[in-house]
């Protein structure tokens, strides 16, 4: 019986560390801003289309291709937010209308984006994918790729909070945004970089979702719709409970194929949300406030 679910819970653990990258940077934008920011989708989007371009039309090598893609997800991200989020932050507008905003700039995107290319799906690595077994778990290459980055980037953003003069002030402003205008931290400039940091951790998850799945428009979907879910569940009192929150939602999707079927995947893990959000609205490991708007 162990032996049996041991695939299913490493390919659980190895989903959730590729949506924990997606929540985190979902979970930066919400404590620092104050904003749930579904246009990180676009960002998504512009990183997958940009190694999908170079390397299946250009021809470039892949790393020359992962690294332009690297590159875009900031410059989109810094991009929407002094085009399009800042004067609605500055104003101070309510959370529904950023949202709703948020919303219009993914939709936007991926209509833009199946109006421009087409809504087929494309693949810029022909190739079969090498795999090896782990742990009685066969993996392929992309999918251990997912979990090395995954950990890279979320030790890399941990060090750049905390032993950067940057990140010092981005936790400040996440802390008590009033008290660090006060000890002269400028919130736009916060604000930048907060932008700059999540565009890098969603366009380092987009580059091997892309690689595996191939690109269309609704790439983004799913990853940034369960990156919500793990902050749900895991709450934002600390940036590192929607990591557990990620990992405890991929677990569940993969148990949930083991103990019934891939029908019952989404079922049951949006079940969870609601069932976090009916026993602990703020979260099971704590920080999640009600509804309320940021001051």
């Amino acid at each position: 019986m162990l032996g049996s679910l041991t695939p299913y819970v490493i390919n659980g653990i190895a989903l959730g560390l590729a949506i924990s990258l997606v929540a985190l940077a979902l979970a930066l934008v919400w404590r620092t801003v104050g904003h749930i920011d579904f246009g990180l989708g676009a960002v998504y989007l512009g990183a997958a289309y940009t190694v999908l371009y170079l390397k299946g039309e250009v021809q470039a090598p892949l790393w020359v291709a992962t690294l332009a893609a690297l590159a875009v997800g900031p410059a989109i991200a810094i991009a929407i937010y002094w085009l399009v989020y800042r004067r609605f932050v500055s104003r101070g507008a309510p959370l529904f209308v950023l949202v709703l905003v948020a919303l219009a700039v993914f939709i936007a995107a991926q209509n833009g984006a199946g109006a421009v290319v087409s809504a087929q799906k494309f693949y810029f690595i022909d190739d079969i994918i090498p795999g090896w077994t782990v742990a009685g778990t066969r993996l392929n290459a992309v999918q251990m790729v997912k979990v090395a980055v995954s950990l890279l980037a979320l030790g890399g953003v941990a060090l750049f909070c905390l032993r950067t003069d940057i990140g010092r002030c981005i936790l400040a402003v996440a802390d008590n945004r009033n008290l660090a205008q006060g000890l002269g931290i400028s919130s736009a400039v916060a604000h930048t970089w907060t932008y700059g940091v999540a565009g890098l951790i969603v366009a380092a998850a987009a580059i091997p979702e892309a690689a595996e799945s191939g690109v269309d428009p609704y790439i983004a979907t799913s990853p940034v719709f369960l990156g919500m879910a793990a902050i749900i569940i895991g709450g934002l009192g600390r940036f590192r409970n929607p990591v557990l929150g990620a990992i405890l939602l991929g677990l569940c999707f993969h148990l949930a194929v083991w103990a019934f079927s891939s029908r019952w995947q989404e079922v049951i893990a949006y079940s969870l949300v609601i069932a976090a959000l009916a026993i602990r609205p703020q979260g099971l490991f704590g920080g999640m406030t009600i509804a309320r708007e940021r001051p």
